[in-house]
């Protein structure tokens, strides 16, 4: 990945020991940044957070990314993190976020590119390996796909996940209704779940939604995957996933179909595991070696660091 040189549309910081530069790639409505940590001749990872946030609630996992060898491009999407949170949006148009990003990073000269994100940026990232013909690979931390009985499961309405089309019906009847409707994630999610196992998560605020209109819940409901992705799969989940669930995981897993697929566990940590320090380290350098498998190029620098397995046996 080659560095990119101050100037207008630039933010640059330092966190971490890493210059982290803020990038715009569009105005508008459908504004989007981007969110690049450098490493010169190293892969790139694609990163979607997850619901309601932005690239500032994963620090310590972008952080373990890119001293794990690896580039770093992480999306503020639409409606999200630097992003005005006053418009309306859906799934699709946040999976054309990642994959106008990608186009982006491959015209500025950067790659390979490889894709990855949590819970709902975990579906998001298997989202763009099923669309994408050029990702090099993904790396989903938590995910499902969306048509499945598994997306209802998950959710307070998991009662209504063997009458998907009635569900659907509903929701879609209301959406139309009233599009702009604030749902907030307790509105849908447990947070007991949410939280249940976590060690000590390291997450802040900052620029995260509070709600999400409820045309944004209906296009998820109603997004359909395709199972058939077009690169490696690399599959994260934490064996005390009270959200995503160990049955859903390999639910999921097993319909899924890839070039090459591994599923790996996360040992503790629940649902918010990669926002633990020290398991954020174990999953950084799994994806590095992953990466380093496949012969994409990974590059460790001076301030790289692979300390903190140790404290969960991993």
């Amino acid at each position: 990945m080659r560095p990119v040189p101050r100037g207008a549309g630039h933010a640059i910081s330092f966190m971490h020991r890493y210059p982290v530069i803020t990038r715009k790639l569009r105005a508008g409505r459908h504004s989007l940044y981007l969110e690049l940590w450098p490493n010169d001749g190293a892969s790139v990872i694609l990163f979607y957070p997850g619901s309601l946030l932005s690239p500032y609630q994963y620090r310590p996992l972008l952080s373990a990314i890119r001293a794990a060898g690896l580039a770093v491009a992480a999306l503020h999407l639409t409606g999200h993190g630097r992003n005005s949170h006053l418009n309306l949006f859906t799934f699709s148009e946040l999976l054309e976020d990642g994959l106008y990003a990608e186009r982006w990073l491959t015209d500025a000269g950067y790659g390979p590119i490889a894709v990855c994100g949590h819970s709902q940026g975990g579906i998001l990232a298997l989202a763009h390996a099923a669309s994408s013909q050029t990702i090099a690979a993904s790396f989903p931390i938590s995910g499902v796909l969306p048509q499945t009985p598994e997306a209802i499961e998950l959710t307070h309405f998991m009662s209504l996940a063997a009458h998907r089309n009635a569900f659907i019906h509903g929701i879609s009847i209301l959406a139309g209704l009233f599009p702009w409707l604030p749902i907030p994630v307790q509105g849908y999610l447990s947070i007991h779940k949410i939280f249940a196992g976590a060690k000590h998560p390291h997450t802040n605020h900052h620029r995260a939604r509070m709600t999400y209109p409820l045309i944004f819940l209906k296009s998820l409901f109603c997004a359909e995957i395709q199972p058939q992705l077009h690169c490696s799969l690399c599959f994260f989940s934490a064996l005390d996933d009270a959200l995503f669930t160990p049955q859903i995981t390999l639910k999921t897993f097993h319909r899924l179909q890839a070039p090459s697929r591994r599923l790996v566990w996360l040992p503790c940590g629940g649902h918010l595991a990669v926002m633990s320090p020290d398991l954020c380290h174990y999953t950084a350098r799994t994806i590095s070696m992953t990466c380093a498998g496949q012969g994409l190029p990974v590059r460790y620098t001076k301030n790289s660091t692979t300390l903190g397995d140790r404290h969960h046996g991993v």
